[in-house]
């Protein structure tokens, strides 16, 4: 198992889990450093799970005398609060929606473009009077090879999603998917199964769900409905470890 490592805000990496016991023996890790990994819903203190040898604290008389350290209260939990996570460059929304136009546009084009002649010659059979009679089968190949190239793009822009958080129109205006707060990667679930195929399922069966879902990116965090869906946002791909 890989664990992501977060301090103060600011993401240390990617570590395995041969190496966490030792750097936390080593203080390459501190006790109050935070990790996350795959399956978890939220970030935690390392100390929560891995065995940190910590010194007892040191309490002044004075303050003992006042009454202000009870060594019979319960421990303190460990809160993670959104100022010790990552901060995101949120992509803007000019460069949010010049995405979805280009990923529609390519989607038109692949589709489109090998139809283009499958429908030329049936015209060009039709105008013949050949069309009744002597149906250009060719022109299905030209059909199913859009079918297959549509097939294709979703293929490639569902790996990209689960690899990278990008479609081929993010991708050029660099810029992807991640989870919110945290800004790890969203990976499938998220960014193809929750973000895409729900989301594409539930505005098919709710009127007016597009129109409410584009007009949620005006938000204060720029998240449309299919981002809260799948607790997802988009940022800035150079900002993204």
């Amino acid at each position: 198992m890989d664990y992501h490592i977060a301090r103060n805000g600011q993401q240390l990496g990617v570590f395995s889990e041969a190496e966490m016991q030792p750097g936390i023996s080593t203080g390459r890790f501190l006790p109050d450093d935070l990790f996350w990994a795959e399956g978890m819903p939220d970030w935690q203190p390392l100390n929560s799970r891995f065995a940190v040898a910590v010194a007892p604290p040191v309490f002044s008389s004075a303050a003992a005398a006042a009454g202000s350290f009870n060594p019979y209260a319960a421990p303190l939990t460990n809160v993670v609060s959104s100022a010790m996570l990552p901060q995101l460059n949120l992509a803007s929304r000019g460069v949010r929606l010049g995405a979805r136009l280009l990923d529609g546009f390519i989607v038109l084009a692949v589709m489109a473009l090998p139809t283009i002649p499958g429908f030329v010659a049936i015209a060009q059979a039709d105008s013949a009077g050949k069309l009744e009679n002597d149906f250009p089968v060719y022109a299905m190949y030209w059909f199913g090879a859009a079918f297959l190239a549509s097939c294709g793009l979703l293929v490639w822009n569902a790996m990209w999603l689960a690899q990278h958080g990008q479609t081929i129109g993010k991708r050029m205006l660099g810029i992807r998917v991640v989870r919110f707060p945290s800004g790890l990667p969203a990976g499938a679930a998220k960014a193809f199964w929750l973000r895409a195929v729900v989301n594409f399922v539930i505005s098919n069966i709710v009127p007016l769900y597009g129109i409410v879902d584009a007009c949620f990116i005006f938000s204060e965090n720029k998240r449309c409905v299919h981002d809260l869906i799948a607790e997802t946002t988009v940022v800035v791909a150079d900002d993204v470890k």
